[in-house]
């Protein structure tokens, strides 16, 4: 079967978008004139055509906003009567409005779309769902272990922390004992209130009692 030339082609869809605009008789956009021909040709093959058409004065166009309306030429002996350039004024608009909504519909789309495609795929919640489930469950039982005074921390590693807090207090105690040996003898002789003198020096007391543990009950 024999291919159709280029040319006849656009003359095809030429002679489609005049035959439709002049039996309807009322202002379009390409994408209507694409829809309301049942995509028999492309939309941008219409646009073409459209243009083409406009350039032959055969087709009137008017630019609303970012859309462009399209409507048949009329003749001398065809001029509407001013309730019909009403009609056709109120069309125009009521199609310019249509476009703006379906291109503030089609912006909110793609931003749901966006924010879709950033959401987890329904495998990706399951096995999240799952990982946080057993997360769950381990926190659970290591709450109701706590609850029930289960001592979690193993034996070792209480009796090392235990042993280290000895020693550290051990040594704490030492120093301090030497603190007050030195600080006596250096105030025996002192005119003044040795309290004062320790607020003068800027020396804080520790308030941990010196002879007793206080972690022991």
């Amino acid at each position: 079967m024999a291919k159709k030339k280029a040319g006849s082609n656009k003359k095809e869809e030429e002679t489609a978008v005049l035959e439709y605009l002049t039996k309807v008789n009322r202002p379009y956009s390409a994408t209507d004139i694409f829809n309301n021909l049942h995509a028999k040709y492309t939309k941008g093959s219409i646009v073409k055509a459209l243009d083409l058409l406009v350039k032959e004065e055969s087709v009137i166009s008017k630019t609303y906003g970012k859309s462009s309306i399209y409507s048949i030429k009329q003749s001398l002996d065809d001029v509407p009567s001013e309730e019909e350039v009403k009609a056709m004024q109120k069309s125009l608009d009521e199609l310019a409005e249509k476009h703006d909504e379906l291109s503030s519909e089609n912006k909110r789309l793609e931003q749901v779309l966006a924010k879709t495609k950033n959401e987890p795929t329904t495998d990706e919640a399951k096995e999240l769902l799952e990982k946080t489930k057993a997360e769950n469950d381990q926190l659970r039982e290591k709450l109701e272990k706590l609850k029930s005074g289960t001592v979690l921390i193993p034996p070792e590693k209480r009796k090392r922390a235990n042993d280290d807090f000895d020693n550290y207090r051990q040594l704490w105690k030492k120093r301090r004992g030497m603190f007050r040996e030195i600080f006596k003898t250096v105030t025996e002789h002192y005119p003044g209130n040795p309290k004062e003198l320790k607020e003068e020096l800027g020396i804080e007391e520790d308030p941990i009692p010196f002879e007793q543990d206080p972690l022991v009950n």
